[in-house]
């Protein structure tokens, strides 16, 4: 279930990017939401907290509380920290066609695994993680 939501998730990311219309896009794009929508009231986050997500890092608290919620149901985030393992397997479906882009995305692995530290607010590694991804990675950034 896991593995079919990550890929789902990546999916989405590049076919919005080739074809906003596109309705296998669509139909990710669903199925994140109500991801989203879940881990919004798992953190009992609102509408207006989701929002701030369109927005470059960092996020508020409580979105970033959300981040961190959808960031775990992917692997990227495991017991409280980074996993680069977690983000390999969530990323390779868009790489491994590309040797190229494969080697690149385990470097932004081995890079934040390095940068990202344990946070006592562990919302706030939502941020961290997604800072950094972006910093090494700006094609993954997503907006909508």
């Amino acid at each position: 279930m896991l593995k079919k939501f990550l890929c789902l998730i990546l999916i989405y990311y590049v076919m919005a990017e080739q074809e906003k219309d596109n309705s296998i896009a669509a139909v990710v794009h669903k199925t994140l939401k109500a991801t989203a929508r879940s881990c919004m009231v798992s953190t009992n986050a609102t509408e207006a907290d989701l929002e701030h997500l369109r927005e470059d890092p960092p996020f508020p608290h409580k979105s970033a509380c959300v981040l961190t919620c959808l960031l775990e149901k992917i692997g990227v985030v495991r017991s409280g920290k980074y996993s680069k393992s977690g983000f390999m397997m969530a990323i390779s479906p868009l790489v491994l066609h590309n040797i190229k882009k494969l080697e690149h995305m385990k470097t932004v692995s081995e890079n934040c695994d390095k940068e990202i530290k344990p946070h006592e607010d562990s919302c706030q590694l939502g941020n961290e993680v997604t800072m950094c991804i972006f910093k090494y990675a700006p094609e993954l950034q997503f907006k909508s």
